[in-house]
């Protein structure tokens, strides 16, 4: 008889995802995530599982995302600094295993497509709470008006690993897993509302913009309308009491909504046009020297804000063929199971065209978790149970 549990060779990655969150800062002598230990053991702990269910994975599968990890493994060695592009390089190694680790648990029946949702939701309602935490600590320290205008790395709004807009796409990932769940719970609603609510406080206008598309996909109209209404309620009432009980100044507060209204800054997207143009130059003149993984910032300063462009200056047009590849296929296998699943798939791709997180140890770890699930979903016709382990 299956009893649906976790087995003992998982347990080290739901530590992982759980830690996952928090990280030593660069004060400390650099970013590390309190889950590498615990991804590292989920790791080595895989490799039987893999080795025995490794036939039975899709060739598309593991050939693209194998190219994919080789591809950053061989453009490390071009990096404008090797040691920081050998730590991202690293995580994506441990990601890619993770990911085949997880597929295989997949096929073997020691793991469900919905638990994995589970753990991935669960891990961004840890990050959305240790967010809003520090959002809180830091308002009430230093003013509102300061954190919600340093949102960049190392400012008030940040985490010791990342900026306001990465953290909202390492949540937005755990939030379009919640597609993925067939029977929903209460506890389920009240970590995707606590998501929500930290990709909110990020004040990402891009990823605010495409969690409100996610709103139409997950609920109905009439549903739509009640959580619309009860978080604006919520919202009121929140900085109502910060501004009367906690002493918030909200002095600051319309010159952070202009900057984030300007027509002209909305029209270049925020500098990004710029920096995308500049880019664009360097190919005209030398279309055949990529730079090295993780080598934008050191180069030109400013990264391309645009996961498909900094991979193509960094890594060359193979890296972005080999991606393409990978993500359709994905996209194809989960676009036959269910048509709104695929469209969250396309929420996070549009995501990737604003922005270029992969280069945090949390997305790059959540978004090969989020690929394995979506491959899990959508090659099994219904959810696989766990099998019972003496």
């Amino acid at each position: 008889m299956l009893k649906i549990r976790l087995p003992k060779f998982l347990l080290f990655f739901v530590f992982g995802m759980i830690l996952l969150a928090f990280s030593t800062s660069p004060e400390d002598g650099g970013v590390l995530s309190f889950g590498t230990p615990f991804f590292i053991a989920s790791m080595l702990a895989f490799i039987p599982v893999i080795h025995r269910f490794f036939s039975n994975v899709d060739w598309r599968f593991f050939l693209f995302p194998s190219l994919y990890i080789f591809l950053i493994v061989v453009m490390t060695g071009f990096s404008f600094s090797p040691l920081q592009s050998s730590v991202r390089a690293a995580f994506n190694v441990i990601g890619f295993v993770l990911y085949l680790g997880l597929i295989c648990s997949f096929l073997s029946g020691r793991l469900s497509v919905q638990m994995l949702a589970r753990i991935l939701i669960c891990s961004g309602a840890i990050l959305a709470l240790y967010f809003i935490v520090n959002f809180l600590l830091s308002s009430i320290e230093l003013g509102v008006e300061q954190v919600i205008l340093e949102r960049y790395v190392g400012g008030a709004m940040s985490l010791p690993w990342g900026a306001s807009n990465t953290i909202a796409q390492v949540l937005l990932l755990s939030a379009v897993s919640y597609l993925i769940l067939d029977d929903r719970r209460k506890f389920d609603f009240l970590m995707f509302c606590l998501i929500t609510a930290g990709i909110f406080l990020t004040f990402s206008r891009s990823n605010m913009l495409l969690l409100f598309v996610l709103f139409f996909v997950v609920f109905k109209l009439r549903q739509l309308i009640v959580v619309g209404a009860v978080s604006g309620l919520a919202l009121a009432v929140f900085f109502a009491y910060m501004v009367v009980f906690a002493g918030w100044d909200l002095s600051g507060f319309d010159t952070f909504v202009s900057s984030r209204t300007d027509v002209d800054l909305l029209v270049t997207g925020n500098g990004r046009l710029q920096t995308m143009m500049e880019k664009i130059d360097y190919l005209a003149d030398h279309p055949f020297e990529p730079i090295g993984y993780y080598s934008s910032l050191f180069y030109f300063e400013l990264s391309a804000h645009n996961f498909w462009m900094t991979s193509l200056i960094e890594q060359s047009l193979a890296a972005v063929l080999v991606a393409l590849c990978f993500f359709f296929s994905v996209g194809r296998t989960v676009y036959r199971r269910d048509r709104k699943v695929f469209f969250g798939f396309l929420i996070i791709m549009a995501a990737l065209m604003v922005e270029d997180p992969h280069f945090t140890q949390q997305y790059i770890t959540s978004f090969w978790v989020f690929l394995a699930l979506l491959v899990g979903f959508g090659s099994t016709e219904k959810d696989m149970g766990v099998e019972n382990e003496s």
